[in-house]
């Protein structure tokens, strides 16, 4: 190798260099390096704000911020790494507690790497601080626990009035269907309470789904039901078929799935289609078996035929997503996500001022249980 040669590689090392290190020191996160000694090798400025130590820590054991109930594995994972070369947590993104220099601890998310050194292994560690979203979700679990709790006691009282009412000698035909409207709503509000926990556990992908046989026009005609004082007002008709024939309610058609979580999933998409149609038109809902990768699935289309707002269509099932309705919360098409991704299922649209949008969720027809 001639002089040139090594004084051009000298310059590209020094470049390396300087750009790793200007990673290090202006990353918000900690970057923390550490030996096969488990001795901390570099602590950038992310890991001094994080952990209140300066870069006297440098040399120190990286147990120094590993809270005590901790330090077992992490010394058993690192025998076993340098004995085997087995990897349990290196390659992946944790959550955990971290240590700070005055004893408390703070929640963080941990990303492990390794790479050689000189012969030997060297450690890499970013961690980043996830206190500000754990309090956000920890708020959000306590107010949906009070909501829970606030809201079931009114609907109890409300399902427990309409019994009452059904008592009174003299209700004509229409009291008697208007009371039990608003008893079935009650007690229909009240399971969707109950099932918001549900939702947040699918939120988090630790939900157990446990699917059973349920009639799925059966499930849509209850919504129909529930939806028809907004059918009358804009003047809204609905169709539905079944293998290319239309049907009356009457028919069945068995899916696999959770009712509960499948007539949610339909109220939302339902009500949505109706609010988005124009007054006095159709919304149509065909019904299909069809073959998807090899495997048969049910294909239901929802079709309306009023467009999704241009701006909104990358995000349609992001969470707060939504266009021209007051009071909307934007959170019925990410529950119908949550719904229909815990079923294996797929749910995707397509939309134009000319076509009108076509909903269309995909179930499976077997969803496999257990681990």
């Amino acid at each position: 190798m001639t002089e040139t040669e090594i004084e051009r590689l000298t310059r590209e090392l020094k470049i390396c260099e300087d750009r790793y290190r200007s990673l290090m020191e202006t990353s918000v996160d900690a970057i923390v390096t550490t030996d096969d000694r488990d001795r901390i090798l570099t602590w950038n400025k992310g890991a001094q704000h994080l952990f209140g130590h300066g870069p006297e820590i440098v040399g120190q054991p990286v147990e120094r911020i590993i809270p005590e109930r901790y330090r077992k594995a992490h010394q058993d994972g690192m025998k076993r790494f340098l004995k085997t070369g087995r990897k349990q947590i290196i390659g992946q993104t944790v959550e955990l507690q971290a240590l700070r220099k005055d004893g408390t601890e703070v929640p963080v998310e941990l990303s492990l790497s390794t790479w050689k050194g000189d012969g030997r292994p060297i450690f890499g560690a970013i961690i980043r601080d996830i206190s500000a979203r754990k309090q956000v979700e920890r708020m959000r679990e306590n107010v949906e626990r009070m909501m829970r709790h606030d809201l079931r006691s009114p609907l109890i009282g409300i399902a427990g009035l309409t019994r009452i009412l059904h008592k009174e000698p003299g209700l004509t035909p229409k009291q008697q269907k208007t009371l039990d409207l608003i008893q079935s709503l009650a007690e229909k509000t009240l399971k969707h309470i109950d099932r918001s926990r549900d939702l947040f556990q699918m939120e988090q992908g630790v939900y157990q789904l446990s699917p059973k046989p349920a009639d799925l026009v059966r499930i849509l005609k209850a919504v129909a039901a529930e939806l028809d004082p907004l059918l009358q007002k804009k003047g809204i008709r609905t169709e539905l078929k079944l293998s290319g024939k239309t049907v009356h309610w009457d028919a069945a058609y068995e899916v696999q799935g959770d009712e509960g979580l499948l007539e949610m999933l339909f109220a939302n998409l339902l009500k949505n289609a109706i609010e988005a149609s124009p007054d006095k038109e159709t919304v149509h809902i065909a019904i299909t078996s069809r073959e998807k990768d090899g495997k048969p699935y049910h294909h239901i289309d929802i079709h309306n035929q009023g467009a999704i707002p241009q701006d909104i269509r990358p995000v349609f099932f992001d969470p707060y997503t939504t266009s021209g309705k007051r009071g909307g919360s934007g959170l019925g098409t990410h529950c119908a996500l949550l719904v229909v991704r815990n079923h294996q299922g797929d749910i995707h649209f397509t939309t134009s001022e000319k076509e009108g949008t076509h909903m269309v969720v995909e179930l499976p027809h077997e969803i496999p249980t257990g681990p």
